[in-house]
């Protein structure tokens, strides 16, 4: 009785939330190693379409020149469908919007306004 139970419940239980763990590169010589981690917004109904947002880390993989930095920190949100995803990428008070594959070959090219299109390649850790 107490399984019977148990498995009707068991729908109805919340899901917990996931993490997407991120690396990539970006630059256009792929200057920038990328990092995150990012926290799933709430659970979706839908495991193809989720949305996801948390803090990335781009650290510099040359050598800074006078007045460059070596690490720059900022949020990264992202909406995944499959392997395909849709982000905006914030660093300072600068943006970029991107859509792309998270593959390891699969580069995009983030708008970033002034700055132009910035190469991003992003793929799952």
């Amino acid at each position: 009785m107490r399984a019977y139970l148990l498995l009707t419940l068991l729908p109805m239980m919340p899901v917990a939330a996931e993490a997407l763990e991120l690396t990539g590169r970006y630059g256009y010589a792929g200057e920038w190693a990328v990092t995150a981690t990012l926290a799933e917004a709430e659970p979706a109904a839908s495991k193809r379409k989720r949305d996801f947002a948390g803090p990335v880390t781009l650290k510099h993989l040359a050598l800074c020149g006078p007045g460059e930095v070596a690490e720059k920190a900022g949020t990264l949100s992202l909406r995944r469908n499959g392997q395909r995803y849709a982000a905006m990428l914030a660093i300072g008070e600068d943006s970029c919007a991107v859509t792309g594959t998270l593959a390891e070959d699969g580069v995009a090219f983030a708008d970033c306004g002034k700055a132009g299109k910035i190469p991003l390649r992003l793929w799952l850790k």
